[in-house]
């Protein structure tokens, strides 16, 4: 069985030091064991925002989520009560799933694009295109959602879709 994607959780029943703790080294196992297995990508969830950026100096293919997710869902929600039926949808267990695909799937190489132009190819395959990941984030994580769709895009490594399984 080959696996493209894994997740790691943090334990809510530790506190956010030893959870985060207990991620990091997971991350590094799991990138060891992975090695040479061609493309995938690792989540990863962090409690303490703090600690996110120790994950992100490996400079390796994680897109690291925190508790802040939930706040994000939860504040947006507040302000629209229309948008708690369309989070229900993408994250119910038969919708739509986030995938972060190679930008070559919807990009030539070096192609001088708006982010409209991922939108229409990922279109193209039945996906929804929602960010990208800067190729080189410098000292952040590069991730970048709901780009302006009219504005030139950077150079990007990843982008991020909706899909079905």
């Amino acid at each position: 069985m080959a696996y493209h994607n894994v997740i790691v959780l943090a334990d809510d029943d530790l506190d956010a030091l030893t959870a985060d703790s207990r991620v990091l080294v997971t991350l590094l196992h799991v990138r060891d064991i992975l090695a040479g297995r061609g493309p995938g990508s690792i989540v990863s969830e962090m409690r303490d925002e703090r600690d996110r950026a120790l994950a992100q100096l490996t400079k390796a293919d994680d897109f690291v989520v925190s508790e802040q997710l939930v706040s994000l869902l939860m504040t947006q929600i507040s302000e629209d009560k229309h948008l708690e039926s369309v989070f229900a949808d993408l994250f119910d267990a038969d919708g739509a799933e986030i995938y972060i695909r190679p930008a070559s799937y919807y990009l030539r190489p070096n192609a001088q694009v708006t982010f409209a132009t991922v939108v229409e190819a990922a279109y193209r395959r039945g996906e929804v295109a929602i960010g990208y990941r800067v190729a080189e984030p410098g000292d952040g994580h590069g991730v970048v959602l709901n780009p302006d769709k009219d504005q030139p895009m950077p150079a990007v490594d990843r982008v991020i879709v909706l899909a079905s399984s």
